[in-house]
């Protein structure tokens, strides 16, 4: 009786477990343009690192199809102009771009969404 009682109450405390799983949901990162715009005035401050710079443009902007341009040419601009020194990881050309990026996110507006436009 025991055992069986044993079984039950292990097969129970696993079958909860498995369906606590099953219902969890992946935390999900999700920058905004403000939050881009302060990383990118970081960069140009030469108040960047390399790993923020990694945050800024390493995760897909799926929620806003503009920003997710603007961090897609961020990247096109690190192909040939990143140079990861301290303090500023980018030459000065590299800069120069990235204030051009910078400008046209300030002009989209940084408070507003992708559903608001």
């Amino acid at each position: 009786m025991t055992i069986l009682i044993t079984l039950l109450l292990s097969f129970c405390v696993f079958a909860l477990i498995i369906w606590a799983l099953m219902h969890m949901r992946t935390p999900r990162f999700r920058m905004d343009r403000k939050d881009f715009l302060q990383g990118l005035e970081d960069v140009l401050a030469g108040q960047a690192d390399d790993n923020e710079w990694r945050v800024l443009t390493g995760y897909p902007m799926r929620h806003d199809p503009k920003l997710e341009r603007l961090r897609l040419e961020c990247l096109e601009i690190e192909e040939a102009e990143y140079t990861g020194g301290s303090p500023y990881l980018f030459t000065e050309v590299g800069l120069e771009r990235l204030r051009g990026v910078r400008r046209r996110l300030l002009a989209a507006g940084t408070d507003t969404g992708p559903d608001k436009e």
